[in-house]
């Protein structure tokens, strides 16, 4: 794995990787949920400080995960995840051209300007967190290859209808690093569909 900008941290990578290695907690049982939920932000990070966030779990629109057969306060799975729209592509092309320009070794985006291609079937939902209290986001990851490159560009959607960014991390994926496997997977995956 080529990690090409700013790691958010190993203890978060670690609460994703068990939140989304495990099952969901309470998933289809909104009555099992406890009276108060009580999450933590992206920015303060796993053990900052709590706020309550009940509201968005008893709505149906989250669904906690577990963690250490509890709630995970740091992130959660968007019960009908964003679909991304024709309507969408100008932005996920405008953004994969933004992501790609600071990479290095510096790749040649000139097949980007000239085919504009279709991106809106290469993202996949990864997970949700709070950037404040109130202010949920979910997070993306687009699918991208670039003549024989292969990179994996994290975006995120925030509140339900909210604005699609750019999120900061742009990784390239090495087929032979058994790190990215799952990330190789997915791109066979899109491949065999036909949506290159």
């Amino acid at each position: 794995m080529i990690r090409l900008s700013k790691p958010k941290g190993i203890l978060i990578a670690a609460l994703i990787a068990v939140g989304l290695g495990g099952t969901y907690l309470y998933a289809g049982q909104s009555s099992s949920l406890p009276d108060q939920v009580m999450m933590t932000s992206r920015e303060a990070g796993p053990v900052g400080p709590r706020f309550d966030a009940t509201k968005w779990f008893r709505s149906g629109m989250y669904v906690p995960q577990e963690l250490d057969g509890g709630i995970n306060p740091y992130i959660m799975t968007r019960r009908e995840p964003f679909v991304f729209k024709a309507k969408d592509n100008v932005f996920l092309v405008q953004e994969t051209l933004e992501a790609l320009k600071d990479v290095q070794p510096e790749v040649n985006t000139q097949q980007i300007w000239d085919t504009w291609p279709v991106l809106t079937r290469r993202v996949r939902y990864e997970s949700s967190v709070f950037l404040a209290p109130d202010k949920p986001a979910d997070l993306y990851n687009l699918y991208l290859q670039v003549s024989y490159r292969r990179f994996v560009i994290s975006l995120r959607l925030e509140g339900d209808e909210g604005e699609l960014r750019y999120d900061g991390d742009v990784t390239e994926v090495n087929s032979v690093d058994a790190l990215e496997e799952e990330h190789t997977k997915i791109f066979e995956e899109m491949d065999d569909a036909g949506t290159r």
